[in-house]
């Protein structure tokens, strides 16, 4: 992991390194699946790389690790399409469409951040509820549906999104992997919280990054953004989960697509360019 206390020349070397090719033998896939459900009112798309039939002479599911992946609006084809640009990972991506993006995924109220907004609710903890007792578990009956099943579970999200997955860590065992793109790790109290509550054991690998721009915001109350999710970074890799904090161009809204598959992708390998795939 690498730390810095500026972010001059951190763009030259990014420290997450992705796998280029996947191992063969686990790429060559069939069709794709892709049903979009409601979940006690929420949207919830399932994308998955679908085995090819006749692939497994037993009928054990073959199994691929699911992301979990909160989106603003959409159903989070762009990151199932920028993740698939080189050979597909053999993968599953569970989209999940917040009913409050603003409140669902803040683990604690706090004022409004911007002028003439409206106060944080915190109802993260009734989101990842939802989450482990209605979505998880339908998710994996639609994979079980087309002969998979999960080898792990991954939980990722943008902005608030990523502060959800950040915190989501520290209070359950339900996810392996988790990464924070562009994470509003600024939000009140979090990076203290996260110092004084680190990740579940459960917890194997963390990623975290931001776009170099952000630090700069006009806005008072992001602008430790760069130095919060340090300490939060800092924080998971002394728990001892394998973590990697990295530096993009640009600002809070540059590339959110390809920020999310470039996690999700370092989330799938083993940091070393080999990488998880089908069982």
């Amino acid at each position: 992991m690498v730390l810095d206390d500026g972010i001059r020349g951190v763009r030259a070397a990014l420290p997450c390194p992705v796998a280029s090719s996947w191992e063969a033998g686990v790429v060559e896939r069939g069709g794709m699946v892709e049903q979009s459900i409601e979940v006690e009112g929420v949207k919830v798309t399932l994308r998955a790389t679908e085995p090819l039939a006749g692939v497994r002479a037993d009928a054990s599911p073959t199994l691929v690790p699911v992301v979990y992946l909160h989106v603003f609006e959409g159903d989070g084809r762009g990151v199932w399409e920028r993740v698939g640009e080189g050979t597909r990972p053999p993968m599953a991506l569970v989209a999940i469409e917040a009913r409050s993006w603003d409140d669902d995924l803040t683990p604690w109220p706090a004022p409004p951040t911007f002028r003439g907004g409206t106060a944080y609710e915190g109802a993260a903890e009734s989101q990842l509820g939802l989450l482990e007792r209605a979505v998880m578990p339908k998710a994996e009956a639609l994979l079980g549906q087309h002969g998979m099943g999960p080898s792990l579970s991954a939980l990722a999200g943008y902005s608030l999104a990523g502060l959800f997955a950040a915190w989501a860590a520290t209070r359950t065992d339900a996810f392996e992997r988790v990464a924070s793109v562009s994470g509003s790790l600024w939000y009140p109290g979090f990076a203290e919280y996260a110092a004084g509550n680190g990740p579940r054991p459960g917890v194997r690998r963390a990623y975290f990054s931001l776009g170099e721009a952000e630090p700069r915001t006009h806005n008072r109350a992001m602008r430790s953004v760069l130095e919060d999710t340090q300490r939060v970074a800092g924080a998971f890799e002394r728990a001892g989960a394998s973590t990697c904090f990295e530096l993009n161009p640009g600002g809070h809204f540059t590339d959110e697509d390809l920020r999310c598959a470039r996690a999700i992708l370092w989330l799938l390998s083993d940091g070393h360019g080999a990488h998880v795939g089908a069982r």
